[in-house]
Parts: structure tokens; sequence; C-alpha cells
């Protein structure tokens, strides 16, 4: 938890951590969602979900008189990229640009932005990085970054946390009603409607537009919108004849769960049905059902998987081989800084990803991709071979723009469609257009400014 949350300081962070690169586009805004001041709702990858996420901009990191705005954001991992719209002299601008997203930072050259200390509250400075130090004119760091602990977070450490370690969660008014968001169904089951799971984790239901707070009975939830409930409500979802049952976690011994590389896993979540007694390690929030095979159980927030399974005993776990021989691309070119190579979780196809000095720790959350303890680089492919062609940009439609540039999508007219799609699914960009796919999987468009998701991807 340490780590992460002096992770979530980082407003210029290089690299995605868990060993990704994909910027994740900011949208928004979300009418009866709030978060506390200081605080930025931003959407998940899967499902409905949404989180809070310090705002970047607090405290201007763009400098005085200058102008920092998070309009077309990206996330990362646990931050917000933002960006300085309007450098003043002495002030001037500097633009990096990544794979996934531009970002222009405002800075004084020949000025250390780390002196005075910009880190408030007992915070350490350091200087932004993208592949090593990002330096403008006479070698200037463009821009300081913030290790602020477990009790203040934001750019220069001035947001308290409360309690120490955690993250607020977000907030949901439907009528008189106010309480915590409900939890999103990561199946999403209700497309293009949001599908929200009651408290008891046993039903769900459909809201026109997102989740909004538990009822007053406590379990059901409220709708931002149109509510519908499906016939068969019954939440796991349903993929074979078998029903899935909750996969229990032991009340007793958590085998592997719990010690070791393990250790912040301490909940055992078993196979479906496994006559081999297989199993995965969740972290305290546990697991809320199995994955689209009906079998490996899904974790609610992030998991490990132990050697084989757990089947071979209740020998502590490693994390991800490194070898101590050949590093494949790691540590040198552009992942210089990266020499550790850890590879995905038996795959047959050899993909590995490079962790800094601090190596690896285990797997994500989808039990394949290692996690890098601090920081991480993907090689081309995944470093399985030479360095793929990289995709076409998205063709935006010179026709029939479906349902970009009308309604909500007034502001983006321009369609992009997912790269080699057969459902056709597409986002809405504005006149900027779009330049490319978002990695690792080179699928989702990536719009050259900002954006918008149609309801269902368009389909």
């Amino acid at each position: 938890m340490a780590a992460l949350s002096m992770l979530s300081q980082l407003l210029f962070l290089s690299l995605f951590l868990a060993a990704r690169t994909d910027a994740f586009p900011l949208w928004g805004p979300f009418p009866g969602l709030s978060c506390p001041s200081g605080y930025d709702i931003v959407p998940g990858r899967r499902g409905d979900s949404r989180s809070c996420v310090a705002d970047p901009c607090v405290g201007n990191p763009c400098g005085s008189g200058n102008t920092c705005t998070t309009a077309g954001a990206y996330t990362l991992g646990p931050t917000i990229v933002a960006n300085c719209t309007q450098c003043n002299a002495p002030s001037v601008a500097l633009t990096q640009e990544t794979p996934t997203y531009s970002q222009t930072y405002c800075y004084i050259p020949g000025d250390d932005p780390c002196n005075p200390n910009p880190c408030q509250n007992g915070g350490t400075c350091g200087y932004a990085t993208y592949d090593g130090p990002i330096l403008g004119e006479q070698d200037t760091p463009v821009a300081a970054t913030c290790e602020c602990g477990d009790a203040y977070t934001g750019t220069f450490c001035t947001i308290p946390v409360s309690p120490p370690g955690t993250s607020p969660t977000v907030q949901s008014t439907v009528g008189d009603t106010t309480g915590p968001i409900a939890n999103p169904d990561y199946y999403e089951l209700c497309r293009p409607q949001a599908g929200c799971i009651y408290k008891d984790g046993a039903h769900y239901l459909c809201c026109e537009n997102y989740c909004g707070p538990y009822g007053p009975d406590g379990n059901t939830p409220l709708c931002n919108g149109q509510t519908s409930i499906p016939e068969d409500n019954s939440y796991p979802p349903q993929f074979s004849d078998q029903p899935p049952s909750q996969p229990p976690p032991s009340t007793g011994d958590q085998g592997v769960c719990g010690s070791g590389a393990a250790g912040s896993f301490p909940t055992r979540c078993y196979f479906n049905n496994d006559p081999q007694g297989r199993y995965v390690c969740c972290d305290n929030q546990g697991c809320d059902g199995f994955n689209a095979d009906n079998l490996t159980p899904h974790c609610k927030n992030s998991g490990y998987v132990p050697p084989n399974n757990g089947v071979s005993g209740p020998a502590p776990p490693t994390p991800p081989t490194a070898p101590t021989g050949d590093q494949g691309v790691c540590g040198s070119g552009a992942a210089g800084s990266f020499p550790t190579r850890c590879y995905f979780n038996n795959d047959p196809q050899g993909r590995y990803v490079c962790c800094d000095n601090q190596g690896c720790d285990g797997f994500n959350g989808d039990n394949l991709t290692p996690h890098c303890k601090n920081n991480g680089y993907v090689p081309p492919g995944y470093g399985v071979g030479a360095n793929p062609t990289p995709p076409a940009p998205p063709t935006p439609s010179s026709g029939d723009q479906g349902v970009c540039g009308a309604g909500a999508a007034g502001s983006f007219p321009v369609r992009c469609w997912f790269n080699s799609d057969p459902q056709g699914r597409y986002v809405c960009c504005d006149q900027q257009g779009c330049d490319g796919f978002l990695p690792p999987d080179n699928i989702f468009p990536h719009c050259k400014n900002n954006g918008y998701v149609p309801p269902g991807y368009g389909v």
C-alpha cells in the first residue's frame, strides 16, 4: 500500500505500473457523482467502475501565471496526466511525445524545479522522467515530482489522505439518497447500459447511465437514469449448464496466500468445481465470481497466482522468474533503465516485460501479465520477435459518422473504428481526429486530443 501511495503522487509518471504503457482517456463529466475536494472521477478500464484520483492541477504544477488543465486528460495507472495549455514568459513550453499520449510542461530555463522544494508535508522532490530525465533548454529538468508517503497525496503532497494509505470512494446522489457508488458488473451484462451489483453480491440490475448508491434497504442499487431488471438477474452470470457458485475463500488454512511473495494477497479463492483443488490468492477485497472461462476465480481488485495454482502444497510462492543470463531487450536501448526480464504466467509464447532494479513480485489481476514492484517497460511484441509493424491509424469515416457529432457527442464529430473489429465498434474524437491505437493490444483508437465513448461503443 505504501508503494502504491508513493506512486500515486507522480503526476508526470513515465510508465504505467504493472508493466503497462497504455494511457486511458479521462471521460466525463459524471452528473450525480462526486469525490472529495482535490480529487477527480476516473472511469475504470472494465465495466462501469469509477474511482477518485488526485487532481494533478492542485497547486498548479505549470507555475504561477500559467494554465494547467485536465480537459482531455489521460490516466496512467493510479495517476492522471494533465497538460499545461498556456506558458507565459519567463516560462517556456516543452511537449513530451510518447507512443500513447503527449504532455506539455511549462518550465523556466536554468531554474531547478526542486529548489526550493515544492513538496509539502515532508514530501521528497524528484524530477519528471520518461526513459530518463525530461530536460529542456540548458539541460533544465522540466518538472518536479513528489514522493508523499501515506498521509498526503497530490502533485505537491497538499491533499490529506484519511485514513492514511487509502483512496476515497466515489459518492453518488440519486434523489434524496447519497452514498458510495454501487459495485459495477465487470462482465458488462447490461451493455450498452451500466450493470450494477446488489450489496449481497447475488443479483444485478441495469442502469440507463451509471450506478447510483445503494437504496434505503441497503442492498438494491439505485440508478442514475432509468432502471431495468433482467428476468434472471442472478450474479455471477451463468456461462454453462452448471450454475457457478461463489468461489469459497477458506476460513482456515489459506495455503501460500498471505505469506512470502503473496504477503499482500491473504484470501484464497478456489477454481470452480476443480478436483485438483487449485486456487489463486486475492487481496483483502477477496473474490466475486469466476472469469469468462467459468473456471478461474475473479479477484475483485488484485491477485496473485501461486506456483502450480497452489496444488504443490503451502511452500512460499516465488515471483515470476527473471533469468540470470540473457535479459532480452531489457537493460538496453529504450529499456536501458529496466534491466530485469519478467515472464508472463505459463505463457507458451515466452512473452515478457522489463522491470527496473526492484524486479517483479507477482502477476496483475488478469493472472497473466507480470507486476513490476516499481516501474516497468513493455518491449515491442512483448519481446517475442522483431518490432511489429505498427497498426495503421483508424480511418475516420467520410460519410455517416454514427452518433458522433450529435447529442452528447456533439463536440466529437469524427468516428474512429476499433482495429479490425468484427463488431464495428468505434469512439468519437474531436476535430483533430485520431492517430493510431492504444498499446499493448492495439485495439482501442487513440484520439489526438479529446474524445467521447458512445453507449456500447456505437454498436
